[in-house]
């Protein structure tokens, strides 16, 4: 079924950018709404529509993925889609096959349940051959919840999870699935190892997403060892930010430079870039890039620390071309060395 969204809330989507993929979802605050209404009732009380109107719609969805019929599931859906940003999407009732899917859920660090920090680890998951994504940490799926989906399995029942992903017809086979509702049905069905009923919605795109976008909606979410890695390793969009006009990747940037142990080469190009665009505004801007790089903590005016390790380039007549070589730096002088003949030649 395909469904044309031209009036959509924005509360939902998902980023991709050739390289990582991002779901951005708008969570409220602090709202009190009971957990019978599950994921669904979350996405909803958030939305623009009456108090009324939240309950009628997520209720109704919530039974029509337990026990509605495809038309009343399509329904519901509909209404759900209203919350995404504009665009066609695909829908359609499927199965996941259990011998060959991996869900991932992210588990938090314990020293995350005795501080204020809000980096969990395993948002950052790896690629593989197709991954269902889930949205909800491991803390928050309810043993006894599971236990009343597998009751209900076992009784003949079929609920119905969520499943998002977009569709990006440039690299399609490396589109990541969500979960967007439906976590403890999941469970149970792996559980009881059965293949699982699942209501799949695909948003189709002709183009990626912005990398900054992605960026931003990473650098909350990850740890600093997770987003150094997302930030420093995302060769082809990564040149592609306007950091001038990003202060927030230009933080993110500025910690790397002062913290990393290694530069890598895509952080390198973008220091080059600005050197070379003649701009006086990149300069400036350059110039304060530098000041943080000078402060890297792996580097002394001795040899005292471990050093830091960046790239150099160097022509190789056989390739007749550039090709770029790892180095340690042990010292501050061997840093401007380095920036001198590397990034300001």
């Amino acid at each position: 079924m395909e469904i044309h969204i031209t009036h959509g809330q924005g509360i939902i989507k998902a980023l991709y950018d050739g390289f990582a993929s991002c779901l951005i979802i708008r969570r409220p605050v602090a709202v009190n709404w009971p957990d019978s209404r599950g994921s669904v009732g979350e996405y909803y009380a958030v939305s623009e529509l009456s108090e009324k109107e939240k309950i009628t719609f997520a209720d109704g969805l919530n039974q029509a993925l337990v026990d509605g019929t495809e038309a009343e599931i399509m329904m519901g859906i509909e209404d759900f889609l209203k919350l995404f940003e504009n665009g066609i999407y695909q829908v359609n009732l499927g199965k996941i096959p259990y011998d060959n899917s991996n869900f991932y859920m992210s588990r938090s660090l314990p020293v995350d349940e005795h501080t204020n920090d809000q980096k969990f680890s395993g948002w950052f998951y790896p690629f593989d051959d197709f991954n269902y994504l889930y949205t909800l940490e491991s803390k928050s799926i309810d043993p006894e919840r599971t236990e009343y989906y597998i009751d209900l399995i076992r009784k003949g029942g079929r609920p119905k999870p969520v499943i998002f992903y977009s569709l990006y017809h440039l690299d399609p086979m490396l589109s990541c699935a969500f979960v967007l509702d439906g976590h403890h049905k999941i469970e149970a069905y792996t559980r009881l190892k059965m293949d699982i009923p699942a209501v799949f919605m695909v948003k189709d795109n002709n183009d990626y997403s912005s990398a900054s976008e992605i960026m931003h909606g990473a650098y909350h979410l990850l740890q600093d060892v997770e987003f150094e890695h997302l930030f420093q390793n995302n060769e082809d969009n990564l040149p592609h930010i306007n950091f001038l006009n990003d202060e927030v990747l230009t933080d993110a940037l500025d910690k790397i430079l002062k913290e990393s142990e290694r530069i890598d080469i895509p952080v390198i190009e973008v220091l080059i870039r600005h050197h070379t665009s003649g701009l006086p505004e990149d300069k400036i801007w350059l110039n304060q890039r530098l000041e943080s790089l000078a402060e890297n903590i792996h580097l002394s005016f001795f040899n005292f620390r471990k050093g830091l390790n960046v790239y150099f380039p160097q022509y190789i007549e056989d390739y007749k071309a550039n090709t770029w070589f790892l180095k340690t730096l042990r010292n501050t002088m061997e840093l401007n060395t380095w920036i001198n003949d590397t990034i300001l030649r």
